[in-house]
């Protein structure tokens, strides 16, 4: 009898990770998960292994863990598959320890680095002219008067994980010198100050993105995307309500960022286009799975089939998109949509017809595979009712002793 395909470790068991296992496992494809904190792919049927990692998912102690993984479980040969931005990082940093064990579809890290850092990709889209937001490198506190900030503007990290881990924000908003000033403490308190940078806010633009699978920069499959509500509203931590509809001129400037960085694999380009002289502006590159990348599958591109398939050494197989279905997360789209009705950006009546008529591709809800959705719900409950206590009584546990490897099987649903 032949021998099984290599399987897959997942990096990661949020809804990216979820959409991943299902690709995947309805193909047969072996699907283990590695996290710190379960959520919705812990839980699915597709998933056949999991591994309670007790430390950060960015910790320099996580290549060991895999390693350990590989050797106890019988997972050498597997595809190491990080997608989120922190073991995306730890994974390109340690690829020569990783590489003789694991298939690896992640870059080393002085290619990852240009997408991953805000000022090298800045450069690089520099270099190949495509335009994007205004923004500032204050060296120090005392530098920020020297800048000609045109206000309002947001402060934020060149490497995007570092406020989100620390205060579950992306940006920090500024509207004069002063709101500046307290941004910049609060930014150089969490992070090291040549990581802060200042960015023009772009009044009333609507935000776009590319999704696509790249071989050796060259585009082999890709659509366009409407990102139409996120959460929080104002500088949102991910997409909240997606629509596949077809943007004229955004494919030609994605190719070309995708064609310097050298990226191979899934990558997101996101964009938005600026309403006073029409110009698309680059935001971000992730060379990761994104958010909304289930919508994809709906449209007839499966990109982890195609990165699976390309990690096998085969020739993936894309199709043209078809356009119009939307995808939904609805734990983030409701307070989305309560925060849009306050603000005045749209009313009560066209946030619920946004809900129906047409195809809807949900973030986690699956007939299929109806566990992760109540996982993915209770891990939400539990975050919130932590998020409650009073300081005194969120003291942090003791981490343990070492990063020993601990397979586990899902709680029951509501766990």
């Amino acid at each position: 009898m032949a021998a099984p395909e290599p399987g897959v470790l997942l990096l990661g068991s949020d809804f990216k990770a979820l959409g991943v296992a299902r690709s995947l496992g309805r193909r047969g494809v072996r699907v283990a998960v590695i996290d710190n904190l379960p959520r919705s792919a812990w839980f699915s049927r597709h998933v056949s292994r999991r591994f309670r990692w007790r430390e950060s998912m960015g910790s320099p102690e996580l290549p060991s863990f895999l390693l350990d993984v590989a050797g106890s479980a019988d997972m050498e040969g597997f595809v190491l598959w990080p997608v989120q931005d922190d073991a995306l990082e730890v994974v390109a940093r340690n690829r020569d320890r990783l590489v003789s064990t694991f298939r690896l579809i992640t870059p080393p890290w002085d290619a990852l680095e240009q997408a991953h850092d805000k000022r090298r990709l800045h450069g690089a889209a520099d270099e190949v002219g495509i335009p994007h937001p205004r923004t500032w490198y204050p060296a120090d506190e005392r530098s920020l008067d020297a800048l000609d900030v045109a206000f309002p503007a947001i402060v934020k990290p060149a490497v995007s994980v570092d406020m989100q881990h620390a205060i579950g924000r992306k940006a920090l908003p500024v509207r004069d010198k002063d709101e500046l000033v307290q941004s910049y403490r609060i930014a150089a308190a969490i992070m090291p100050t040549e990581h802060i940078m200042v960015q023009e806010i772009v009044s009333g633009a609507d935000q776009y993105s590319v999704g696509a699978f790249a071989e050796a920069g060259q585009v082999v499959g890709a659509m366009t995307a409407r990102r139409t509500r996120q959460y929080p509203i104002d500088y949102g931590l991910s997409s909240s309500f997606v629509e596949a509809v077809e943007v004229p001129g955004l494919m030609e400037p994605a190719q070309r960022i995708v064609c310097r960085l050298g990226i191979s694999g899934m990558v997101e380009v996101e964009f938005i286009r600026d309403p006073r002289d029409g110009r698309q502006l680059l935001l971000d590159v992730n060379p990761r799975p994104w958010g909304w990348h289930s919508l994809c599958i709906a449209c007839g591109l499966d990109f982890p089939h195609m990165q699976y398939e390309h990690s096998m050494g085969r020739q993936a197989v894309c199709s043209r998109p078809r356009y119009g279905p939307r995808w939904i997360r609805m734990l983030t789209d409701v307070p989305a949509g309560i925060q849009g009705v306050r603000a005045g950006l749209f009313s009560p009546g066209s946030y619920l017809r946004s809900l129906f008529g047409g195809e809807m591709v949900g973030s986690v809800c699956d007939v299929t595979d109806p566990v992760p959705a109540a996982g993915d719900l209770a891990v939400a409950i539990t975050r919130l009712a932590k998020a409650a206590l009073p300081n005194r009584r969120r003291q942090p546990r003791a981490r343990p002793a070492g990063p020993a490897a601990r397979e586990t099987s899902p709680p029951p649903p509501g766990c």
